[in-house]
């Protein structure tokens, strides 16, 4: 009986997979490192092998009704080529940079296959667990190694002519000379990524816990700009959309004592007054481990004739 889809949620750091049935239950959930795909033999090839592997362990072969796949990277409009992953090297020989996924994948395991950029099924989760998706126009907004975004209006995600809508991370800064992992200089992201937060930590806080961060040092004047850093993207699209809510979430968020006070005291001062300045309700993303997963699942149980979900109270 094809009663599970897979779902697969690749991050820039982590990689999370399991299977999700009617009820949005999600079992064999496991986690890799994002980087497992990347290397010898290359990454399209190093999926299909890490799926064939799952699937082997959990023996979900013959329930497997589709496959979703997120991915940190621009997807084509019509949903099937892997454009770039500036924060994850899928390129190069044998890789999935510039592929048409969807048909790999299909003809691999001969199942229906759904591909976008994995902030869409973390938005896609949190539309259907908070009941979002006749409330207007939401926003997500993700602070992980770079810094994602979604955009779901109109009952719809926003795609834009090429499918590439919604690169947040990617604004450039004025004056800034950083150049990004995408080849653009100044990119929101070389200023307020993951990345640069792990690099503060190293160049001077590396002899304490990375985790605690926040924890210790929210005062102190890098960790400062750091925060207001991320809020410049975060204004700036508020200010373009007017939304009726944003979801914020992503691994630096999540972390011990991000001081979310201090990034709500830089956005109010970026953003325009009265509105949308103050009219928007901030909202925290799921902070479950299989949100990815689940999500993925979720956009293609809509996509998949036959396959519904019963939505979770």
């Amino acid at each position: 009986m094809k009663d599970v889809i897979i779902g697969i949620d690749i991050g820039g750091t982590h990689l999370r997979i399991g299977a999700v049935d009617r009820s949005g239950q999600a079992i064999h959930f496991e986690k890799h490192e994002s980087r497992e795909v990347c290397g010898d033999g290359g990454s399209a090839q190093r999926l299909i092998a890490l799926i064939r592997d799952y699937l082997a362990k959990s023996g979900l072969a013959e329930r497997m009704a589709a496959l979703a796949v997120g991915f940190p990277s621009t997807v084509s409009r019509d949903k099937r080529i892997v454009y770039s992953s500036p924060n994850l090297p899928l390129g190069g020989e044998g890789g999935l940079d510039g592929q048409d996924v969807v048909a790999l994948l299909q003809a691999a395991f001969g199942v229906p296959v759904f591909i976008d950029k994995d902030t869409i099924f973390l938005l896609q989760f949190d539309l259907v667990r908070l009941k979002l998706q006749n409330r207007g126009c939401t926003i997500g907004i993700y602070y992980g190694t770079g810094i994602g975004n979604a955009i779901f209006m109109d009952g719809k995600f926003l795609v834009g002519k090429h499918g590439v809508a919604g690169e947040l991370g990617h604004i450039p800064y004025f004056g800034s000379t950083n150049i990004c992992g995408c080849g653009s200089r100044g990119c929101a992201e070389t200023h307020a990524g993951g990345y640069v937060l792990r690099s503060l930590w190293k160049q001077h806080f590396a002899d304490e816990p990375f985790s605690e961060i926040f924890l210790r040092h929210s005062d102190d004047v890098r960790i400062r700009k750091f925060v207001e850093a991320m809020a410049i993207p975060f204004a700036t699209e508020l200010n373009l959309l007017d939304p009726d809510q944003v979801i914020i979430g992503g691994g630096v968020v999540e972390m011990k004592g991000f001081p979310m006070d201090l990034l709500k005291e830089f956005l109010h001062e970026f953003v325009r007054k009265p509105y949308p300045g103050e009219d928007f309700a901030l909202l925290r993303a799921s902070n479950m481990p299989e949100t990815g997963v689940i999500g993925a699942a979720y956009y293609a149980m809509e996509r998949l004739a036959g396959f519904s979900a019963a939505t979770k109270e």
